[in-house]
């Protein structure tokens, strides 16, 4: 195998929130994640299509990138592997799928710039299973309204969430 390194761009994306459990925020410019007590909790959604694994070669890492537009020091984003389908339009705080797995851990930003989770095995076990993407939010919800905005894929082409895998 010769290392080599691929990104793909989200194929979809979306946000929910708490407070709004039939809402679908699909064609939205960001991504919210958020920690707000009485149903204020908003979390992310985001799939990529997976790269093509070169000939005799294994993922050896994934590296999960969000740029976070508005931001909120001082916070632990969690990015866990979603256990089932869902679409960008489609997709609600009622019917967000389930996750799966241990969550991939980042500090949240004190200025604009990218977050990054290092997702190697949640990656691994979607090229083995299923891929269903990623769900981001903040690891302690219902909080005091800490706030973070990324940019989704409709923001292309400024700074769109990334999936970098190297093989």
């Amino acid at each position: 195998c010769v290392t080599s390194t691929a990104t793909a761009g989200a194929d979809r994306d979306s946000w929910v929130l708490q407070s709004s459990t039939g809402s679908n925020f699909g064609t939205d410019s960001v991504l919210k994640v958020n920690s707000k007590s009485g149903s204020g909790n908003s979390r992310a959604l985001v799939r990529f299509g997976l790269p093509a694994v070169p000939a005799g070669c294994q993922v050896t890492s994934a590296k999960l990138r969000l740029y976070a537009g508005s931001y909120q020091s001082g916070r632990t984003l969690q990015a866990l592997r979603l256990n089932g389908a869902w679409t960008e339009t489609a997709v609600t705080w009622a019917n967000q799928p389930a996750t799966t797995g241990t969550a991939a851990t980042a500090p949240s930003r004190s200025s604009a710039g990218h977050v990054e989770w290092t997702v190697t095995g949640q990656v691994q076990s979607m090229y083995s299973g299923a891929n269903h993407g990623f769900l981001i939010r903040d690891s302690t919800e219902n909080g005091g309204g800490f706030e973070q905005s990324f940019h989704s894929r409709e923001k292309a082409p400024d700074n769109p969430p990334q999936l970098v895998v190297t093989f």
